[in-house]
């Protein structure tokens, strides 16, 4: 495989790419390696180009250019906004947070990533699932050490923030992401092939899956059942692959039981949700919502700056009488709020350009591909529940992301992205 994959590239191109692979699987362990990922993969890009002369990337159509420069311009309006903050050290560190929408973007921009093909862009989604894979079975480790050490079976098994440190929503960004992709893997797996590969693809899915349970976010859930439900519906009237939709529905619904029966306490959060009107008490997430756009009243065109907007949402907080949020200092829970809240409706403009753009790319007849929309869409619903881009976890993953499908996806070379 990695003969394959190496096969045609010049030395400095295995460089670069081996330095990229590097940068998945750090981003995937810990957000901090990944800092340092993203500065050697930038270092050694850089180093590329003046070593072959190259310089801007020829082998971009329109398309993946606009994709390319909406994320740059995202970066530019946290910065222009910084700017005319008052708060200049929030609102600096806001826009550093979101720096590897301007870095990742602009190497794709200027080096020549020709040399990433399709194959090499699902190669860099299989390591990406691999380490996602090893990170669940490292948890499980700690988690073992812990219970041998006295730790309380509650404490042990409460992975809110996993054993390795990340918070149960990014963490289900990654398990929903990897999931689609298995799914694409799945579906496009020719008939010689399926009989040895079908079985360790479905076991990855459900290991995912109880990793994503066992996290305890409730957006990850709902947002894997949202994609399940698509996926039916693209298997049975688009794909007419019946028995697939039937085998997957059906592993669904067991893998569903079986979870309720062995840990019933992973469905306790929507239980409480689904008890509001009885108890007169609202979920965290629905008030921080509240109280979001309150504070958006007045300031819907440009905000409030993206180092004055946690001012005036705490204030909010403290008229509802939400200490919670005023003490531990949170955050709208939403993307699109933030976002208003920080640059305005125009902010949110180009937010969403950014976030839907590979979707024209995606839905184009030459380049169609279902799982690359997907992947989309589970960045746009999970940005409903979290605010995704105000932390590193988030915005390394969705800029990296993103760089790779609008490569791969809108690429000129004959092979389709249907296989990733």
């Amino acid at each position: 495989m990695s003969h394959h994959l190496f096969k045609d590239l010049s030395w400095p191109e295995r460089v670069v790419f081996v330095a990229l692979a590097f940068t998945v699987v750090s981003i995937t362990l810990w957000w901090r390696l990944g800092i340092v990922a993203v500065c050697v993969l930038a270092g050694l890009s850089v180093i590329k180009m003046f070593y072959t002369r190259t310089f801007g990337n020829r082998s971009l159509t329109l398309s993946q250019r606009v994709c390319l420069w909406a994320m740059v311009a995202y970066w530019l309006l946290y910065a222009l906004s910084a700017l005319v903050s008052s708060n200049h050290t929030e609102g600096w560190f806001r826009t550093v947070v979101k720096l590897y929408f301007l870095i990742i973007p602009l190497l794709c921009l200027l080096a020549d990533t020709s040399y990433l093909t399709r194959t090499r862009i699902k190669a860099l989604f299989q390591v990406f699932t691999a380490t996602l894979l090893v990170r669940f079975a490292v948890c499980l480790v700690i988690s073992g050490f812990q219970l041998v050490q006295g730790v309380p079976a509650v404490e042990v098994r409460d992975w809110q923030d996993d054993p390795l440190g990340m918070h149960h929503n990014y963490l289900a960004l990654y398990i929903d992401a990897a999931v689609v992709f298995l799914y694409g893997c799945i579906i496009y797996t020719p008939k010689e092939k399926r009989r040895r590969d079908w079985p360790l693809l479905f076991g990855a899915l459900v290991v995912l899956a109880v990793y994503l349970f066992m996290s305890f976010s409730r957006s990850g859930i709902v947002t894997l059942i949202l994609f399940f439900a698509l996926a039916l519906v693209h298997l049975t009237f688009f794909r007419k692959k019946y028995k697939v939709a039937m085998v997957i529905a059906l592993v669904s619904l067991v893998f569903s039981a079986g979870l309720y029966f062995v840990e019933p306490s992973a469905f306790s959060r929507f239980e409480a949700l689904a008890h509001w009107d009885e108890n007169h008490v609202p979920d965290d997430r629905v008030i921080a919502w509240e109280c979001g756009v309150k504070a958006t009243e007045g300031h819907l065109m440009f905000g409030y700056g993206v180092g004055d907007c946690s001012a005036q949402l705490r204030e909010k907080f403290e008229e509802r009488g939400y200490r919670k949020a005023v003490d531990v200092g949170y955050n709208s829970h939403n993307q699109y709020i933030e976002t208003v809240l920080e640059t305005g409706i125009a902010g949110l403009v180009v937010l969403l350009f950014m976030l839907l753009a590979p979707l024209v790319i995606a839905l184009s007849k030459g380049t169609r591909s279902f799982v690359a929309v997907m992947v989309v869409m589970v960045v746009v619903v999970m940005n409903i529940f979290e605010v995704m881009l105000n932390r590193q976890m988030g915005v390394q993953f969705i800029a990296l992301v993103y760089c790779l499908l609008i490569l791969g996806v809108g690429s000129r070379m004959p092979k389709r992205l249907s296989s990733v």
